[in-house]
């Protein structure tokens, strides 16, 4: 037999106490991460270290991209000022 406790729900709708001693505990870990700001750049960096060993050839291609139109922009200033 369920009985209504004051606020008007029944214990059997209330999650048993295991169950939200899990869900704190995951709560407690995951606030725990979060605080964890070392760790996380940490993680960050080698994410986007991985990503770069992943993408060589694209980064060298945009690297020499960027290089090329500083050599033009240069080149170009340079043939103005002495014209």
């Amino acid at each position: 037999m369920t009985t209504p406790s004051d606020d008007g729900v029944t214990d059997d709708a209330l999650p048993p106490v295991e169950q939200q001693r899990a869900e704190l505990a995951e709560t407690v870990d995951a606030l725990a991460r979060k605080a964890d700001v070392k760790a996380r750049v940490q993680d960050s960096a080698a994410d986007l270290a991985q990503t770069a060993r992943n993408n060589q050839n694209t980064l060298a291609a945009g690297g020499a991209a960027a290089l090329g139109l500083v050599a033009v922009l240069v080149i170009t200033r340079r043939w103005r000022r002495n014209r």
